[in-house]
């Protein structure tokens, strides 16, 4: 089978909507945006410095009613588009060339005061710089997989996917893993076949039983008599790691499909161990949790939890995929596709093998998880892990609009845990969920639950973020959520989503509200696999993963917790491989004498993660990337 794995080729490639020397545009109601990538030739092994703008992807936006005057004025424009054509031009400084650009439409020079949107014939428009640079303009487009490909492949597809209740036919072709990256994608994205399928099997009935924690039933019997409450009775749990308070958790979302991919993000949790086999003793290297944001595909089916998370062999293929446990535990909250089998495979299978471990004996949790939710902290932090998948359950619709977090979650978070708008607890607040908050690609936004956590805090209150969903990894500046209903709270945090971590991403629109979402940066690096079975014109992009790093202050506002956001890397002989992550952003982060989180540091490490550049009209600046909350670099 090894000889099956390498025959699949991948090599980088730009997005499929790229055009050399044509800049690729869109336009929505609330933004112009460019996409501009700094040309190979120009930009290979260029040193990161203080003017990263120019070694990056950047995607620049602006008022959808801007001019073009206002596009010609803003010199960082004009020197990024002149830096994209793989054509060399005359060096010349900068004033020179800001003043020496225009628009040009059918050999015409256009005035400067018309509203670019406006423009009709855009396939002619031309930018030109310094006179011997013309750049063409093209609209980004939906990525449209090849149909007769997609034809093609349908007509295998059936035979060699699990539909009699997750399993494979006896006559379908073997693989490696329980899962193909290419199949799992486009069963889903056209939800045909097997996931339509699974769905609406597994999907009609009863709920699984939300589970709550004994001090939780206590509570609700009102029963007098007091006792010493254990971690597992209240989920609420101490971090537990070095001897100098260091504490190391590996983090990923949408991480259970079953693939390779899958397969080496958890081996690079874990330092490039070997999963082959069950875990028997922890060892140093190892971090002390690791934490899952939810998604077990296709439909989170008993079946599908043991083949893509506990490591069981299908008889259609050479090994499962295991989940990897860190040194002193492994907690898990759900997401949607748990839920799409009602929770029992979530519930009864994957819960008892996750929760708190003896180092000495990884086989088996010394207490299992029984819940969806929990509290992990120190004396500097509180990760609360949230469940938004219970609610994402829909009898009419596959997925619910307004999800809310379950009334015994609420309050759970307010008896137990302590939220409340008077709370005197000064401790960074991270929350986990697996549903966005905010989305930049024009996903439906989940006001529910924000409005809902918003009314637990103090006003004001500055958190950090992390949820998955979204097979992405993208970054927020810091803002504030503005109720949507009857509630006069608003939630201030700093956003990231993950979701990257196990099932393949397409390279599809430009994010169409990144400046109404305040988009810092986003991963875009991409790859082709080719091969036998391999797709035209496809590009995918590369699954990774998060470390986290809790350390004791050297002063009360000093740095407590590092952020990692690694991804696996492309080896020359063009595979994916465990070994040596690609480091793409770095982040140190504090807590403030009021309990509010600070980003001290955004440190975008790999050049190729592409940034956003907001520009503002009304003051004729740029904005994002250098907030006076964080040092860039």
């Amino acid at each position: 089978m090894e000889s099956i794995v390498m025959a699949m080729f991948r090599s980088r490639c730009h997005r499929p909507q790229h055009e050399f020397d044509s800049i690729e545009y869109h336009i929505s109601h609330s933004q112009l945006s460019f996409l501009l990538v700094p040309s190979s030739s120009k930009s290979a092994k260029t040193t990161l410095t203080n003017d990263s703008l120019h070694s990056h992807p950047n995607l620049i936006t602006f008022p959808s009613n801007t001019t073009l005057k206002s596009i010609l004025s803003q010199d960082d424009f004009i020197n990024l588009a002149s830096k994209y054509s793989s054509i060399s031009i005359a060096a010349t400084d900068d004033n020179q060339r800001q003043n020496n650009a225009h628009f040009e439409l059918e050999g015409n020079t256009l005035d400067e005061n018309i509203v670019f949107s406006s423009i009709c014939l855009m396939k002619d428009l031309i930018l030109v710089v310094n006179d011997n640079l013309q750049l063409k303009f093209h609209r980004s487009q939906s990525l449209v997989p090849n149909s007769e490909t997609m034809n093609q492949h349908r007509e295998d597809l059936f035979h060699r996917l699990p539909i009699d209740n997750g399993h494979r036919p006896e006559s379908s072709e073997h693989l490696t893993y329980p899962n193909e990256s290419l199949d799992l994608l486009f069963d889903t994205l056209h939800g045909e076949l097997v996931y339509l399928t699974e769905y609406l099997k597994s999907h009609i009935g009863k709920r699984h039983q939300f589970t709550t924690y004994p001090i939780q039933q206590q509570q609700q019997k009102r029963l007098s008599e007091r006792k010493q409450w254990n971690e597992w009775e209240t989920g609420i749990y101490q971090m537990r790691g070095d001897v100098d308070d260091t504490v190391n958790i590996a983090l990923t979302a949408d991480w259970g499909a079953g693939t390779m991919e899958a397969a080496l993000v958890a081996s690079a949790m874990m330092n490039g161990l070997d999963l082959t086999n069950q875990q028997q003793k922890a060892t140093s290297d190892l971090p002390h949790y690791s934490i899952h944001l939810g998604d077990i595909y296709y439909v989170g089916l008993p079946s599908e939890i043991q083949h893509c998370c506990l490591g069981i062999k299908p008889h259609w293929a050479e090994q499962g995929v295991r989940w990897p446990i860190g040194q002193n535990g492994s907690l898990t909250i759900p997401g949607n596709h748990e839920l799409y089998s009602r929770g029992f495979g979530y519930w009864d299978y994957f819960l008892p093998h996750v929760g708190l471990f003896n180092p000495d004996d990884l086989t088996c949790p010394v207490q299992p998880q029984t819940t969806s939710y929990w509290v992990l902290e120190n004396d500097q932090w509180r990760i609360i892990g949230l469940d938004t998948g219970y609610d994402s359950f829909s009898l009419l619709e596959i997925d619910n609009a307004s999800i809310k977090l379950p009334q015994e979650l609420m309050e759970w978070l307010k008896t137990v845990v302590g939220l409340d708008p008077q709370m005197t607890d000064k401790r960074g607040l991270l929350f986990f969920s697996h549903h966005q908050v905010i989305s930049a690609w024009n996903e439906k936004p989940n006001t529910a639950f924000p409005e809902q956590i918003a009314s637990l805090l103090p006003e004001g209150r500055t958190v950090l973020y992390l949820w998955g969903h979204e097979h992405r990894l993208s970054f927020y500046e810091k803002q504030t959520i503005k109720p949507q209903k009857n509630s006069d709270k608003s939630l201030t945090l700093y956003g990231r989503c993950i979701g990257n971590s196990g099932f393949p991403t397409l390279a599809t629109e430009l994010p169409t509200k990144a400046r109404e979402t305040k988009l810092l940066f986003y991963d875009d690096r991409l790859y082709n696999v080719q091969g036998k079975d391999a797709w035209v014109d496809m590009a995918l992009g590369f699954n990774g993963y998060v470390t986290m790093k809790f350390v004791h202050p050297k002063q009360p506002d000093g740095t407590s917790l590092y952020l990692s956001y690694k991804s696996l890397t492309l080896n020359n002989d063009g595979q994916l491989t465990a070994e040596n992550p690609t480091v793409l952003v770095n982040e140190e982060w504090s807590v403030d004498s009021n309990g509010n989180v600070i980003l001290s540091k955004l440190q975008p490490v790999n050049q190729e993660i592409t940034k956003t550049v907001h520009i503002n009209m009304n003051n004729n600046e740029f904005t994002s990337n250098s907030s006076a909350c964080c040092q860039v670099l």
